[in-house]
């Protein structure tokens, strides 16, 4: 089912960040999102590691969306790469997934000018939307993912200033 509400102006989308008490509605998103679901164990562990965090996109005091994203180093150069990102089957196509990767876009700074955002060569859904947001891809990473399928990696590169 899509958003009845039209467009990201009519609706309000808060971000804020993944605490606990989200768990239940993030795997419930994450549960129908991905054909890989991570559990919610792994979720929780995973934004308490040091190198990563996770933002929610709250609508009408419910979670709509989340993203879950990592400070790596890849070719010796630090960079934010998007772990997960999904929204809310009742909220698909009503914004919330651009306030999302607005909001890890505005998290560049000096020495952190890249997103890298490894998406499933089978996941043509979010490889259009993420052409349709101006990210290229770069790089095709074989055997990626847990099953072997391959990872298709969309980059954004934004000029900081004040460097």
């Amino acid at each position: 089912m899509w958003c009845d509400m039209p467009t990201k102006e009519s609706i309000q989308i808060k971000v804020e960040w993944m605490a606990r008490h989200h768990m239940e509605e993030v795997a419930e998103i994450e549960r129908d999102a991905f054909i890989d679901p991570w559990l919610p164990e792994v979720i929780v562990y995973s934004i308490r590691r040091k190198e990563t965090s996770g933002i929610v996109a709250i609508v009408n005091q419910a979670v709509a969306g989340y993203a879950i994203y990592s400070l790596v180093t890849e070719d010796y150069e630090p960079v934010l790469r998007v772990d997960r990102l999904a929204v809310a089957e009742w909220c698909r196509g009503c914004g919330v997934g651009g306030v999302l990767l607005d909001d890890l876009l505005g998290k560049l700074k000096p020495g952190r000018p890249r997103l890298v955002f490894p998406v499933r060569e089978s996941n043509l859904i979010a490889q259009v939307w993420l052409r349709e947001y101006e990210l290229r891809c770069e790089e095709i990473r074989e055997g990626w993912y847990a099953d072997n399928e391959d990872a298709y990696v969309f980059v954004a590169e934004v000029e900081v200033q004040g460097v």
